[in-house]
């Protein structure tokens, strides 16, 4: 495992030959192993990467400014791409947030697909704006779970009917620099969904929607909690 140094720490460096194992390049994808959290994918400003697609696990894609602060573009789930874009060096680092593996797309997508994977990067880029531009933190932070609910979710096995539950792969802190908020805000937002019914959190990373239907009339403004 290669490493670099990236503020006050280390960041793991997953090596090209470790995302991937078969050396038969007429598969279109070519299954990787289970990388650990925390390893960068690629890093912002270095030579372009291949186009990664996400088998399980979940990675951040972002950027930094030059004093550290970071803002998460994207929590990215499986079935979904990475690394998608234009020119000749990344535009942002990707690294996994809890084991992760990834495929190799090691052919040119179809155009129907590439179509598909660039609409959906520009809505959810969109989403992005209108949530950091004009939603208030329990509407962020209400819109986090639903979305995380979508990519991750399963049907929650105690409980009331219907309900649903996933890992929270990100951090306090990784949603913070995703939400445009504090890491406090963003404990006491969760706290409040929790007192209202809405979700519950158990060991800190197992969240499970209660009630979805008013957790998304909060994310979309139409319910104010208490």
């Amino acid at each position: 495992m290669l490493h670099v140094l990236a503020g006050a720490g280390e960041v793991p460096i997953a090596p090209q030959p470790m995302l991937y194992r078969s050396p038969d390049c007429a598969h279109r994808e070519m299954a990787g192993p289970l990388l650990p959290s925390r390893t960068a994918i690629f890093i912002e400003g270095f030579a372009r990467a291949p186009l990664y697609r996400v088998v399980e696990g979940c990675v951040a894609t972002f950027q930094t400014l030059a004093d550290g602060r970071r803002q998460v573009i994207d929590l990215v789930g499986p079935g979904r791409l990475i690394g998608l874009g234009a020119g000749a060096r990344n535009r942002h680092s990707a690294e996994t947030l809890g084991f992760t593996r990834l495929h190799l797309v090691a052919e040119p997508l179809a155009a129907n697909d590439l179509e598909a994977a660039l609409t959906e990067t520009l809505a959810r880029s969109q989403a992005l704006a209108m949530l950091l531009g004009r939603k208030t933190a329990p509407e962020r932070v209400a819109s986090a779970v639903l979305d995380l609910a979508d990519q991750f979710g399963r049907p929650a096995r105690q409980g009331k009917r219907g309900a649903v539950t996933f890992h929270l792969y990100p951090s306090r802190g990784d949603l913070a620099d995703w939400l445009g908020l504090t890491v406090e805000t963003v404990s006491r937002c969760f706290t409040r969904l929790k007192k209202a019914g809405l979700i519950d959190v158990k060991h800190n990373d197992l969240v499970t929607l209660l009630e979805p239907g008013n957790l998304a009339r909060v994310a979309a403004g139409n319910h104010a909690l208490s």
